[in-house]
């Protein structure tokens, strides 16, 4: 059988399906042919290299930080193709896409380290991510390793977070456009396996949101959940006012989000989403008016978290005036109290937290009502607001100047915060 014998192997080997493979040992085996069938042992295969995971991930991670700081355009270039990816329905559509987009990417990295924009650092970090990413697409599982990418970003927001630091990016892309974050809606729908809008999520649920939320927009859970405290008492229908409504008391000014068949009145993951875009864009705002006033923004996440609660009560125009004031003062940015007290000033809880006393800063004209400081002053410039006389009698006059006014608010929130022991 030498001729046929190895021109079946060869078939064996080469072309047939496993049934077909089993057909033709049967036969060679069957007594047509009269000789046991011998089959060599098939050779080794040929080693090749495995890559060093770790190495890999650290060059992932290198060249996030590298591209944040050097090449601001790319990384959000790339941010923007990686949420395209992310909102295509399928598995098998979003390996695709990322085999698809590599090509492009390692051209535009070749690009940006051309131009400059790399230190030798993140030149080294290029060559070790650009080795491994080949052997990732040859061998199938660059898909897995684009996924870790994302989520070695949202890491790093988060451990900043942890660390009580936060980056402000007057440049940041987000996903403001409709379709945009209602594919983060959606995905957070499939991950807690709810199907179809629904207003009654469970506490557990609810604390799963947050967290999905908070990932997607780098601000934390927990600050998130306590804004929606703050804001609906976590009451997942409710109109407080004309103006808003569900979980994080959406303004209706923002009237796109009220519309289709999944929105902000009809969905609380929608909501709840489209209040972390909300709040991300406070951040973004904040970084601009401090930028304007040729002043670092803060990087304490206290202040950054408290200072962003107030722009989404009263909106991101207020920020321009917290940072002119700011500037003018020569304040400790990244100090709560001297924006209440003056540059090296402090406060007092009084009654259990439902008052407070100002100790006013070393040569400052702020008094003990937080009259003239960075707070008082960005009140009085963005307007006062005449409260329902219910809302007035639930507020109180939580300064002693006299009145209840939006400082009061203010006041109110950020006692709740910085008391909140869940914060």
């Amino acid at each position: 059988m030498p001729v046929i014998g190895t021109f079946l192997l060869l078939a064996l080997n080469a072309s047939a399906s496993p049934r077909e493979a089993q057909q033709i040992l049967s036969t060679l085996n069957s007594g047509e042919f009269a000789s046991p069938l011998i089959v060599a042992p098939a050779p080794p295969p040929i080693p090749q290299a495995v890559p060093d995971e770790r190495e890999f991930d650290e060059a992932i991670v290198g060249l996030i930080d590298e591209l944040q700081i050097k090449d601001r355009a790319l990384f959000n270039r790339i941010h923007s193709e990686a949420d395209r990816i992310r909102a295509l329905p399928t598995e098998k559509e979003r390996q695709d896409a990322v085999n698809a987009a590599y090509p492009r990417l390692e051209k535009a990295l070749d690009a940006s380290a051309a131009s400059g924009k790399f230190s030798p650092e993140g030149l080294a970090k290029w060559k070790i991510f650009r080795t491994y990413a080949r052997q990732a697409l040859e061998n199938g599982t660059l898909f897995e390793r684009a996924e870790f990418a994302g989520n070695a970003f949202d890491a790093k927001v988060q451990a900043l977070l942890r660390k009580g630091k936060t980056i402000l990016d007057p440049n940041r892309k987000l996903p403001e456009k409709k379709p945009e974050y209602l594919a983060i809606a959606q995905r957070i729908h499939t991950d807690l396996a709810i199907a179809g809008n629904s207003t009654a999520l469970t506490p557990k649920q609810l604390d799963q949101a947050f967290a999905k939320a908070g990932r997607e927009f780098g601000i934390r859970a927990e600050f998130l959940k306590y804004m929606a405290k703050t804001e609906s008492g976590l009451r997942q229908v409710v109109p407080s006012n004309p103006a808003a409504t569900g979980i994080m008391q959406v303004e209706s000014v923002h009237a796109e989000a009220y519309k289709g068949t999944m929105n902000v009145s009809n969905d609380t993951i929608t909501n709840i989403v489209f209040g972390a875009l909300l709040r991300a864009q406070t951040d973004r705002a904040m970084a601009k008016a401090f930028a304007n006033e040729a002043i670092a923004p803060p990087t304490d996440s206290r202040v950054v978290e408290f200072l962003g609660d107030l722009a989404y009560n009263r909106g991101p125009g207020l920020l321009k005036f917290i940072a002119k004031n700011a500037a003018a003062q020569g304040i400790d940015v990244n100090r709560f109290a001297d924006y209440i007290g003056g540059k090296g000033g402090s406060y007092a809880l009084l009654k259990g937290g439902a008052s407070i006393v100002v100790l006013p800063g070393k040569g400052t004209n702020v008094d003990k009502t937080g009259k003239n400081s960075v707070l008082e002053l960005s009140s009085e410039a963005v307007g006062r607001v005449k409260f329902s006389k219910a809302l007035t009698a639930g507020l109180g006059d939580r300064n002693g100047d006299g009145r209840v006014d939006h400082l009061d608010v203010w006041l109110t929130r950020g006692m709740g915060y910085m008391r909140d022991p869940d914060l």
